[in-house]
């Protein structure tokens, strides 16, 4: 029996139920198809290629070293190179793990489903992540997940028969969105057990405690999503590795647990995604359809996208994000609330921007969380981030200000905050000119702040929204409790 066994985001050999089954018996293809649609996307960039190239990489090698085999590596229309394969090794079965990724990724695979129909070709998938592919039931699902999380680690057995594909691809090919920065994560398993290990013998002491603020949280945070978004790591490892490891003081047990916790909400928001896979394009709770979409303004869009907002923590923020690719939870609630309430920019519009950004880009997390902060689900607390008050309490010294807005940097602390605050003879004192060296803030805050609650507040308390609120409470609440 022949068999292509084909990694998607599960881009790692170990504990990887997809390559287990593959590699039990017969004769195995291993591949990598770079889609040349999906790379082409809005919420696709250079940085998510680089860590998958990355990835692909160390894959490669660990193949080469492991089963001195090669993994055939495509770039081009996914459909078209499976029928190929087919065709050329008489594939019977095509083993890979599922995924839950966008809109265009989901109609690829009705088009591979069709192909194997045709071909009579059987295409098993396995699951990765703690989500219930059927029969979903909210009062289970913790229970489901901690049988999910607490299974046994996979190993796989030798394996010598491999088929090969005389193909070399030339990575330069791959069309994508061009993001200009060297200072990203690269991927690959290796970084990953680097980045958990440290983590569980030092980082994680503080975690709970310094992950809120972009200065410490670069450190006290884990920064394995990307590696967990990519598959280089499974999160059964990282659960259980983390759970073993000893917790010297009671800090680090409550950081240890507060960690453990996001992994399950990780697998609960990819729930909903699978749930209701329109939350990528559509508002949760259709009662705010028509809310932004008409009052769109592109000059506040190139503001916030280029970190040019007059408000010196956002613009920090956000220029921080756009060189490193990553950025700390709160932070990014921050930046996506400012851009939908303050700046009043539709998330459909914003949330590809940042897509393109977060290296750990993960549709799942990433519309629940960009409807969560823009106000649209009905269903949770609408929370405006004040960009002044975050930057007092987040970055109170101006260190991270002051390295990231560097118009700033001859500015005395008390008043690089809020630049606009300075006087006439200040700003010449200081040999620095407001609207000049760097902008004035593009909107008030305080008056731009109260007319976003009193239209989303109008919504949230009509009643078709609180019917519709229902519905959605029904459909995506999980029982997210209990978790060994």
């Amino acid at each position: 029996m022949n068999k292509i066994l084909w990694f998607r985001f599960d881009l790692r050999l170990h504990d990887n139920e997809a390559v287990k089954e593959a590699l039990k018996d017969g004769k195995t293809l291993p591949i990598f198809i770079f889609d040349k649609e999906y790379f082409k996307l809005e919420v696709s960039s250079s940085f998510h290629l680089q860590f998958c190239i990355d990835s692909i990489l160390e894959l490669e090698n660990q193949f080469q070293e492991q089963y001195n085999a090669k993994l055939n590596i495509y770039y081009g229309d996914t459909p078209e190179i499976l029928k190929y394969l087919i065709n050329k090794f008489n594939i019977n079965e095509i083993y890979s793990t599922h995924h839950y990724k966008n809109k265009q990724l989901r109609h690829l695979d009705q088009q591979v489903q069709l192909l194997c129909h045709e071909k009579n070709t059987q295409w098993k998938t396995y699951n990765q992540f703690g989500v219930q592919l059927s029969k979903r039931d909210g009062k289970t699902w913790s229970r489901n997940w901690n049988n999910f999380i607490g299974r046994k680690i996979m190993t796989v057995d030798q394996h010598n028969n491999f088929l090969q594909d005389d193909h070399v691809i030339d990575y330069s090919q791959i069309i994508t969105n061009s993001l200009t920065s060297s200072n990203i994560q690269r991927g690959g398993r290796t970084k990953a057990l680097d980045l958990l290990d440290s983590f569980i013998k030092h980082r994680s002491e503080n975690y709970q405690k310094l992950m809120s603020s972009p200065i410490t949280g670069e450190s006290a945070c884990s920064r394995l999503s990307p590696y967990i978004s990519f598959g280089n790591i499974s999160l059964q490892e990282i659960y259980q590795r983390v759970s073993l490891s000893n917790h010297n003081t009671m800090q680090q047990k409550k950081s240890i647990n507060a960690f453990k916790k996001r992994l399950a909400w990780h697998c609960h928001f990819i729930q909903k995604f699978y749930d209701e896979p329109n939350i990528e394009y559509e508002n949760m709770n259709a009662a705010y359809n028509g809310l932004r979409e008409n009052s769109f303004n592109e000059q506040y869009f190139e503001a916030w996208k280029s970190g040019m907002t007059g408000y010196p923590f956002i613009d920090a923020c956000m220029r921080y994000l756009t060189n490193r690719g990553w950025i700390n939870f709160r932070m990014r609630a921050m930046l996506v609330s400012f851009a939908s309430y303050q700046l009043w920019l539709d998330w459909r519009v914003t949330s590809k921007h940042l897509a393109q950004l977060f290296t750990d880009y993960e549709p799942g997390i990433h519309y629940s969380q960009f409807q969560m902060q823009s106000g649209t689900t009905g269903i949770n607390t609408i929370r405006v981030y004040n960009p002044i008050k975050q930057s007092y309490d987040q970055d109170p010294q101006c260190m991270f200000i002051k390295k990231w807005v560097p118009e700033l940097i001859n500015i005395p602390d008390s008043l690089a905050h809020e630049p606009w605050k300075l006087t006439y003879l200040e700003q010449q004192s200081y040999d620095f000119k407001l609207g000049k060296d760097y902008p004035h803030p593009i909107i008030d805050n305080t008056t731009s702040t109260k007319n976003a609650r009193d239209k989303i507040w109008k919504i949230k308390s009509s009643a078709e929204s609180k019917i519709l609120s229902k519905t959605v409470l029904q459909k995506h609440t999980s029982a997210v409790t209990n978790f060994s």
